[in-house]
């Protein structure tokens, strides 16, 4: 374009000297005097500079044919203004009797309508992006020539980032590339950080960059006055190698920052690959359209056979989809397992606050009369006691209003003087608000205008003052824009509610003063009031021209260790003296925790639940000590105690699935508990009520509150909507998540996850769970939302993670003579390197991987807490397992001698393992949860627990000779043993295995009850045949009938075998 201005320049000089020979000729034309030109000469003049100009800028609308419309709109925009400049230097010059050229062009440019692109071009566009991946692979695998200059290393790593790692947009391209700049140059860290826990060393675990980008309208971080958005994106393998061959060269002192636009470097790295027919289209795409060139680069991606990227992860990566990731200090604090070094330590006494719901629907105005202190702005109608001098309505209404602002002002005024500290907030409040009312008076404005500009917001301001019982005198400009934000949040959901309720009446339009964007307005005026007349501070959130839905999203997540720390927190404030009296209570909000923690509840839905809204057939059972529900379902409806805030709220929830074994357990006594109260008095309906009282909303907010800033210290941010926000994600990462992740980040066993996804998925759906779209409704219908856009943007901050973990397994390969040639020498028999496996590899690479990695999720911490003393062993295993017991340091060994047999006996390709590997962290849990499933599933159907009774048999009296058998037995299947679908397999190679085989049956066969015996198959074994497997099956018999219970008896086996220390010593 700039050869373009160079060409305009001249043609704009030499029509200013015809302009000039244009004047001079017309002047010595003119019979009169010289200096006067006739009115008909001048408007012949006129037309001839307007021919001219055109003639001019039709050129350059043929010069800029192949640029952009956006670099077509500049440099027309370019050429008028060279244009007026010659003209006002012209007309300066002239005598102004002579002639003035009138001329002033203003190009009005046609916008056409936005194409739509249809299904065949999209597609033509994804096999375009094909071929360019295809061909920078190619170059970047075997290159050695963009290794030359800073501005091709930038351009193939941004090229790396648009392919490889999805992230097209071009503001995040520059904020990461910036970003990476920072860190080469200052040295600065990079908020690296590996997708999965340490402990998976032996697959590929992808590096994740944490960035931030400027956001106008959304995001979770405000910073001198400027709204971010925190994301994570994929660090590839390619990008780690151009990033390292950087810093190199700044090593050297040689050039390597970044010293042309993001988009420049691009298209010169494209024009240095070579002359491909793929690359030149896309050339000429980015110089037309700018980064609306990659629009559709994601279907590179979409069709990878090799990844499992959906449509909507696919949208995320483009940046489709509003979401946040944590923020740095929020994501270490997460996975920060030391919750006790709290630098400022909140130890304030809590005060405790119960009411009795009264079934009505709290409206603004009920809001207000909760308040103890009269309202004498919002009473006008209520002040009975005054009588005012009756007038004529209509004649006369603006003088009584008037009349009453100004004697409610001189009460007000009075009265602050001797008011408390809340009172006199109240009445600041009132006073500014009257002020502000009586300005808009002097400005000429009408009474019913003035009305609906305090109806607008008025009530809701006043409230908010009350209830976070603000001093306008004392507000910081963060606390001024949490208090616009949350009027505002009031007025979207105002102006919601209203078009629902007028869509079922029939209704297509809305008054004005009516809309989200009146209210916005008005605000916005108030506030400009007070900055003028209260020298309150400028904010952030009315600054837009116009109502924008500013969104600023507290993003925090509650981990499953800092779960257990909260519970172990109110657990202790239920042992305090001055908690005695409130211990039911404190006992019902901790199921209250429970229950918005693991299903997303919101504090009004649980606290609301009432014995009608709960499904469970069970309760209607007259033997129910001893019955173990098949499942709880919560109704998420209206009742008589409050309404939900949208209609898709309204939604059932399984609690079986949701909760833990132990946890439902807990649930469903309370539940029964509380049923029969319930019977015998139906008016105590409510299900966390203890004597008809519940704990008020307000006093659980500021309970959980304390209880964070007791763990984590002042200023956290951490609320009960928080473990709302907290459970939609452990959630998208339990149903869409894969097994490392969800091992990573939360504490549900990889077997409890797929029974969840096959009940709410299906288990035909399943099969297909990587591209199918329910999924991701299924989620949002869980949380009560209408659109996962909506669940996405508010809550969701694992959406990047998510993405990362579909998508990262992509191969990166490398010759081995540029690795060389960059850096050192190889040690690699393969002229090909995969960088996936060599940067993780590596140790110069870990220059920019966090300093701490991320450990795997913790299993809650004392939940609800057990006497170990009192369990069985089995009971002690279990406990630990699901985070109970987690001191219990004699259950943690049982744990991993269990893990490591279930993995020999069931891995097929570890039966080689040795009992030095028992303590590895490397074992893998799932063969153990798979093999206690299996035993559950063989469970009869009066058991609770699947045990037998054959391993407490030591109690008995046994000779010697049995014990030792026994012992010998149990050996030999630890070390030999193989079991197969519902068969325990041997070996028998030798005469010795032979002789074990004989051994194992004398030492297991006393052990069998009655209803158990050993069925055998292909033994004796036949030495000289080919087929040598001894195959064993544990058959239970009950009458005529008989059922193989092998992996029950196992189970049963390796319980008594984790606790043989004998049998484990090396």
């Amino acid at each position: 374009m700039q050869k373009i201005k160079e060409l305009i320049k001249p043609q704009l000089d030499d029509l200013f000297v015809d302009i000039h020979k244009m004047v001079k000729k017309s002047l010595d034309r003119q019979p009169s005097p010289p200096e006067v030109l006739t009115k008909e000469m001048q408007q012949k003049l006129d037309q001839q500079i307007a021919e001219k100009w055109h003639d001019i800028k039709d050129s350059v609308d043929c010069l800029s044919q192949k640029l952009s419309r956006d670099e077509q709109s500049k440099l027309m925009q370019f050429t008028e203004d060279e244009f007026n400049k010659r003209r006002k230097q012209f007309n300066q010059n002239v005598d102004k009797k002579s002639y003035r050229i009138k001329l002033n062009p203003h190009t009005k440019r046609i916008v056409l309508p936005r194409k739509i692109e249809s299904t065949e071009s999209r597609l033509e566009q994804g096999h375009l992006h094909i071929h360019v991946l295809k061909e920078l692979r190619q170059y970047w695998q075997d290159s050695f020539e963009y290794w030359n200059e800073p501005k091709y290393l930038w351009g193939n790593l941004c090229l790396s980032f648009i392919y490889i790692s999805g992230c097209a947009d071009e503001q995040h391209l520059i904020a990461i590339q910036k970003q990476l700049q920072e860190a080469i140059e200052l040295g600065t860290d990079l908020n690296c950080f590996r997708l999965y826990h340490s402990d998976y060393k032996k697959i590929t675990n992808p590096l994740l960059l944490h960035y931030r980008v400027e956001n106008s309208q959304y995001g979770n971080d405000v910073e001198q006055g400027k709204l971010y958005q925190w994301k994570h994106v994929f660090f590839n393998p390619y990008a780690q190698f151009i990033l390292q061959y950087l810093k190199k060269l700044k090593a050297t002192q040689k050039e390597f920052c970044l010293q042309h636009s993001v988009e420049d470097c691009i298209l010169e790295s494209l024009s240095k690959i070579g002359r491909k027919k793929s690359l030149g289209d896309l050339q000429y795409q980015i110089k037309r359209r700018g980064f609306r060139a990659f629009n559709d680069v994601q279907m590179v991606l979409e069709f990878n056979p090799n990844l499992s990227i959906d449509i909507f992860l696919s949208n995320v990566l483009q940046q489709e989809i509003n979401t946040v990731a944590l923020r740095p200090s929020e994501f270490r604090l997460l996975w920060n397992n030391d919750y006790n070094q709290v630098t400022e330590p909140d130890n304030r006494p809590i005060h405790f606050e119960q009411e009795q719901l009264l079934p009505e629907v709290p409206t603004v105005q009920s809001k207000l009369q909760t308040i103890p202190y009269e309202l004498m702005l919002f009473g006008q109608k209520k002040r009975k006691g005054q009588k005012v001098e009756r007038l004529d309505k209509k004649r006369n209404k603006e003088e009584r209003t008037l009349r009453f602002w100004q004697e409610t002002r001189r009460v007000l005024e009075e009265k602050i003087v001797d008011a408390n500290t809340e009172e006199k907030s109240l009445i600041d409040a009132q006073l500014r608000l009257i002020h502000w009312l009586m300005h808009l008076k002097k400005r000429g404005l009408q009474l019913s205008t003035i009305e609906s500009y305090l109806g607008s917001f008025g009530k809701e301001f006043i409230f908010e003052i009350w209830l976070n019982k603000l001093d306008l005198k004392q507000q910081s400009i963060d606390d001024y824009e949490d208090l616009y934000r949350q009027l505002l949040k009031y007025s979207s959901e105002r102006d919601e509610k209203a078009v629902q309720r007028d869509s079922v009446k029939g209704k297509t339009s809305r008054k004005m003063h009516q809309s989200a964007e009146y209210r916005f307005g008005r605000l916005k005026d108030f506030h400009q009031f007070c900055i003028e007349n209260y020298d309150a501070p400028g904010v952030l959130v009315l600054q837009n021209s116009s109502f924008k839905h500013l969104q600023i999203c507290n993003a925090r997540l509650v981990s499953p260790l800092l779960f257990g720390k909260l519970l172990e927190k109110l657990e202790n404030l239920s042992q305090e003296p001055t908690a005695s009296e409130w211990v039911d209570h404190l006992s019902c909000l901790k199921l209250m925790y429970l229950l918005s923690y693991r299903t997303g509840l919101r504090l009004n839905e649980v606290r609301c639940l009432k014995i009608q809204d709960i499904i469970c057939p069970e309760l209607l059972y007259k033997e129910k000590e001893n019955t173990v529900f098949n499942n709880i379902t919560l109704h998420i409806q209206d009742n008589s105690y409050r309404r939900l805030k949208t209609r898709s709220a309204n939604r059932q929830i399984p609690l079986k699935i949701a909760l833990s074994e132990h946890e439902f357990l807990v649930v469903q006594r309370y539940i029964q508990h509380r049923y029969e109260q319930y019977l015998v008095n139906q008016q105590d309906d409510l299900l966390f009520s203890v004597n008809h009282r519940v704990l008020t909303d307000q006093c659980i907010s500021k309970i959980t509150v304390d209880l964070f800033s007791q763990i984590l210290g002042m200023h956290h941010g951490f609320s009960f909507h928080t473990l709302r926000h907290s459970a939609a994600n452990y959630l998208a990462i339990t149903l869409l998540g894969s097994k490392e992740m969800i091992k990573t980040y939360t504490d549900c066993p990889w077997v409890k996850a797929k029974k969840m996804r096959d009940l709410l998925f299906g288990m035909k759906a399943r099969a297909q769970e990587e591209i199918i779209q329910h999924k991701w409704q299924v989620l949002a219908s869980w949380m009560g939302h209408s659109s996962i856009e909506q669940t996405a943007s508010n809550y969701l901050h694992v959406l990047d993670l998510l993405a990362v973990d579909r998508i990262y397994n992509s191969p990166c390969i490398i010759s081995k003579k540029v690795l060389e040639q960059c850096f050192s020498p190889v040690k690699s028999s393969t002229d090909y390197i995969n960088l996936n496996r060599y940067t993780q590899q590596q140790k110069w690479f870990n220059s920019y991987q966090q300093t701490q990695p991320v450990t795997m999720a913790g299993r809650q911490e004392k939940k609800f807490s057990i006497e170990k003393s009192t369990l069985t062993p089995f009971q002690r295993l279990i406990s630990f397992r699901e985070g109970r017991l987690s001191e219990d340091t004699q259950a943690q060994e049982w744990m991993q001698r269990c893990q490591w047999m279930s993995t020999k006996w069931m891995d097929r390709q570890k039966f080689n393992l040795k009992t030095n590997y028992v303590y590895s962290k490397n074992l893998e849990e799932s063969w153990f949860d798979e093999l206690y499933e299996k035993a559950k599933k063989l469970t009869r159907p009066d058991e609770i627990i699947p045990l037998l009774d054959f391993h407490y048999k030591d109690d008995r009296q046994q000779d010697a000779l049995k014990e030792k058998n026994m012992v010998k037995a149990l050996k030999i299947l630890l070390l030999f043993g193989k079991l197969r679908k519902n068969f325990l397999h041997f070996q028998c190679r030798m005469k010795g295995d032979e002789q074990q085989i004989v051994n194992f049956i004398t030492g297991i066969e006393p052990m069998l009850g009655d209803h158990l015996y050993l069925e055998k198959q292909n033994y004796p074994v036949n030495l000289d045949a080919p087929e040598r497997t001894v195959k064993f099956s544990f058959q239970r018999v009950v009458g005529s009938n008989k059922k193989n219970v092998t992996p029950l008896v196992i189970f049963n086996l390796m319980l008594k075998m984790m606790q043989k220390d004998e049998l484990w010593i090396k």
